[in-house]
């Protein structure tokens, strides 16, 4: 998994590329953070630069919403997604969860709790979007909907087969008097033009950034309560494995912005970081397929997510230009 996630909110914080390549196109995918209606820290708004910029870089806008989600009220980004002419996909994920839900329960009343609803709505808010896509993005690439996207965004083969898997259409997942799309149709979303990336390539990120997210996705799963928001992870040595040492060395630092939580993260008798590292090896073995050596120590960093020089030296946020006399 090249970006992590977590039951947590804004568990991403990056802009992260993934590159899928395939004997006819390559496709750039370039996951953001969640949308944050007002940021609360320099942290968060970096976050929201990050998103901003995949906008206006992107040729092909996917949104990812869930079956209960709607858009975060007079939202800046989402009206320019409603007045952009790019091509737009919806992925309603969660679509499993439907019949979990009880439709008379107060906290349910303001919510679609339907595919049907959730398509519905949708459609009302992004009347263009080329498709609307029910998907179960935990079962991955045995989902139809999943299939359908994949299918979709690589110009084929046979997208109109992948949508027919999906089974009974819903109203309103394709435009009016659209019953399906072509290959041609969705070999025109992609612009044409030679390979930006080597083919072998995953991600312009390198092991060192994944080795990071990695260890954070374990502090967002051990951890309680807000903790692991102020928590940065950082590698300062990363030993790739040699031809007489299969093993990865990694030592990498926890931030925290206070003491009290630097001894939260520890826990009594080293119990807490014990546990997160724990995880952390499971989860970088299973990416490295290599065995892994973690070394962790927990650092306070004073109110790193608030200081713009720390956000710019930990990739965040960019250097401003200073403006000329």
């Amino acid at each position: 998994d090249l970006c992590i996630a977590t039951a947590r909110p804004q568990t991403t914080r990056h802009a992260i590329l993934g590159i899928l390549t395939t004997p006819k196109c390559q496709v750039c995918l370039v996951d953001t953070p969640g949308v944050i209606e007002h940021p609360a820290y320099k942290l968060q708004e970096g976050m929201m630069e990050a998103v901003m910029g995949a906008f206006h870089d992107s040729d092909v806008l996917l949104v990812v919403t869930d079956l209960f989600s709607t858009p975060i009220p007079d939202d800046e980004l989402f009206a320019k997604v409603q007045n952009s002419q790019k091509p737009t996909v919806v992925a309603i994920n969660k679509v499993d969860l439907a019949s979990t839900v009880n439709p008379d329960a107060e906290s349910n009343q303001d919510k679609t709790i339907t595919v049907e609803q959730a398509v519905a709505q949708w459609r009302q808010l992004l009347p263009n979007a080329l498709a609307i896509v029910p998907m179960i993005a935990s079962d991955g690439a045995s989902d139809p909907g999943v299939g359908v996207l994949r299918r979709l965004f690589t110009g084929g083969p046979d997208v109109p087969a992948a949508i027919r898997d999906l089974g009974r259409p819903v109203p309103g997942m394709f435009q009016p008097n659209v019953q399906f799309i072509s290959d041609e149709e969705a070999t025109q979303l992609l612009p044409i033009s030679p390979p930006l990336f080597d083919p072998e390539l995953l991600t312009d990120r390198t092991d060192r950034f994944i080795a990071s997210e990695l260890i954070r996705s374990s502090l967002f799963e051990t951890l309680k309560k807000e903790l692991p928001y102020c928590c940065e992870v950082r590698i300062h040595e990363f030993k790739e494995p040699t031809e007489t040492r299969n093993l990865i060395r990694i030592r990498a630092d926890i931030l925290v912005e206070r003491d009290s939580q630097k001894v939260i993260v520890i826990g009594k008798s080293g119990e807490q970081i014990k546990n997160v590292g724990i995880a952390a090896r499971k989860k970088l073995q299973a990416f490295f397929q290599v065995p892994v050596f973690l070394d962790l120590k927990v650092k306070v960093d004073k109110d790193w997510r608030k200081k713009e020089s720390k956000l710019q030296e930990y990739g965040y946020v960019k250097e401003r230009k200073k403006k000329k006399p």
